[in-house]
């Protein structure tokens, strides 16, 4: 009986999150991408054991008073070994806009590292470090260490629905004072990943992550992905995504950041 309910209420969740994904794919079809969602990329390399990769780039330029150019890569790998599985993802993006009083030149991007270790067909482990450097939202450098148990809700051929609780300890240096923060967060996330038509991939992640004590310092992050084939190694991606967070860097940084991106990945 509370296995039913409890899948029961699995696919009710899931339903809600499709729903917000749908509404937010389309809420956020013209802006400007900031953050790789994780899971997306960690998906991309398949599942099939050895060692896979993906290589994703792409160009935007444009603008009104200035033109923007902005250069985005990223790579992903993954090495399984029975039930174990290492991913390393690396990500940078480089703009310039030219125009206005002055040039501007931007930079920012991260290494994610995570290991995971199957349990069962549900239940996964995980560990994971991220580095990442921002000087827009003024993080001159952000490290992460984390970990906690995965739980796959929902497993089909075109429907995979996780669940996650995850702690994970964070030290802030701000770009400008260089002031330091280290606290401890909550990273708990849901993801869903869909497949239409064995070729129309969409996969959604949202982070709930507040300050442990301190509940009211929270971040939250939303990220939705599309993928489909071009040729049998390269895939058309177009991602978008929100962020919020209570506390930013500074006050002339906005507390929600919206956007989106597109570019072609190419799997080895």
């Amino acid at each position: 009986m509370g296995k039913r309910y409890a899948k029961a209420a699995s696919h009710y969740i899931c339903a809600m999150f499709l729903r917000l994904a749908l509404i937010f794919c389309l809420v956020t079809s013209t802006l400007h991408a900031q953050v790789v969602n994780v899971e997306a990329m960690r998906g991309l390399t398949g599942q099939e054991p050895g060692t896979h990769g993906v290589l994703d780039g792409s160009f935007y330029f444009g603008g009104t008073q200035a033109l923007l150019l902005r250069l985005s890569t990223s790579a992903n790998f993954r090495k399984t070994l029975e039930k174990e599985s290492f991913y390393g993802i690396f990500n940078g993006n480089l703009s310039t806009r030219v125009g206005g009083d002055a040039l501007l030149f931007e930079q920012n991007g991260f290494v994610h590292g995570r290991y995971n270790r199957e349990w069962s067909e549900e239940w996964t482990s995980e560990l994971f470090f991220q580095w990442q450097s921002n000087k827009p939202m003024r993080i001159a450098q952000r490290y992460n260490f984390g970990g906690g148990p995965r739980f796959r809700a929902i497993d089909s051929k075109t429907v995979n629905f996780f669940l996650s609780p995850l702690v994970m300890y964070e030290l802030d240096i701000e770009s400008v004072t260089g002031s330091y923060e280290s606290v401890f967060r909550m990273s708990t996330y849901m993801s869903l990943d869909l497949l239409f038509k064995e070729k129309y991939r969409i996969n959604t992640i949202a982070y709930y992550q507040p300050q442990i004590l301190e509940w009211d310092d929270v971040r939250v992050v939303m990220n939705s992905r599309f993928s489909t084939p071009i040729s049998p190694k390269l895939n058309l991606t177009v991602s978008g995504n929100l962020n919020y967070d209570a506390y930013p860097a500074g006050t002339d940084v906005p507390n929600f950041t919206y956007g989106v991106n597109s570019g072609i990945s190419w799997r080895f």
